[in-house]
């Protein structure tokens, strides 16, 4: 009696589990299907190549807050964004976007802008040649042939002028520069020659009939070495006028083949000191 009543406790038991499974069974409302997600590429890169950093580079589902960021090199300015070929207006280096269905090519545009105060500069260094004509009328105060620096000014002076020629001009080749002795020449890059170009004064001799006057030479020889402003008298106003001419480079209205007191062919301090010897000994 006792096996008949477990035996249909446990006939009641499986009824019950098959009456409720039955129950849950629902064919016409089936559970929703589960939506696949996409993602899509989004590359971070820069222009030119190997200019800068950047981050940010992976695959995201749309509606994704993604952070892209870049970073310049030495030598390399930012400029713009560029995304999918196109200028994308972000606020700077770093920024948020929000990630789409679809390709995003962000590009990071730079320019080339080196700088580095350290290093030398470059310094081309070319020959100025200096020449007269008359050949050999005048000195200067460089030197011919000697190396001038590019694109840097170098003052021209012209000393030892003869007092039989007058100054023209500087010219280079065939072209006149300036009617002016003394001035600053920009160095070219490459060889010159400059050119200070003289006329010939008219003969004006002091005695035509004096047989011992030489065809050439000027009424300049009425007058003694050192008497620079031509008053007849050697005395400090002539190293006064010879220190001026020295210092300047200005002649006017003084005879500059009297200034050259020595004969050196240059019109310097050492013609003042002979003009002062020369006064002092007279007095």
């Amino acid at each position: 009696m006792k096996k008949t009543s477990i035996l249909i406790s446990v006939l009641l038991l499986l009824v019950t589990s098959s009456m409720q499974a039955q129950n849950d069974f629902n064919p016409t409302n089936p559970a929703d299907p589960q939506v696949p997600v996409f993602y899509y590429p989004l590359t971070v890169t820069c222009q030119p190549e190997g200019a800068a950093y950047t981050s940010g580079k992976g695959n995201y589902a749309p509606e994704q807050s993604v952070t892209v960021s870049t970073s310049a090199k030495s030598g390399y300015t930012f400029n713009h964004w560029e995304l999918n070929g196109e200028r994308y207006e972000a606020t700077g280096l770093n920024f948020n976007y929000t990630s789409v269905a679809g390709p995003m090519d962000f590009v990071a545009v730079y320019d080339f802008t080196p700088s580095n105060p350290n290093e030398p500069t470059l310094r081309v260094k070319s020959r100025l040649y200096l020449t007269s004509e008359p050949e050999g009328v005048c000195t200067f105060n460089q030197t011919s042939g000697a190396y001038v620096e590019a694109e840097q000014y170098v003052s021209l002076n012209i000393t030892g002028t003869d007092p039989l020629h007058e100054f023209v001009g500087w010219f280079l080749n065939g072209t006149q520069l300036t009617d002016v002795q003394n001035f600053n020449y920009l160095a070219d890059y490459n060889d010159v020659t400059l050119v200070a170009r003289f006329k010939a004064l008219p003969f004006n001799p002091a005695s035509p009939a004096d047989p011992s006057h030489v065809e050439g030479q000027d009424d300049v020889q009425t007058h003694a070495k050192g008497d620079t402003n031509e008053d007849g008298t050697v005395d400090v106003a002539d190293a006064v006028a010879i220190i001026n001419i020295y210092l300047t480079g200005n002649s006017d209205g003084l005879n500059t083949g009297l200034a050259d007191a020595n004969g050196d062919g240059v019109i310097d301090i050492a013609d003042a000191v002979y003009v002062i010897n020369i006064y002092l000994t007279n007095q």
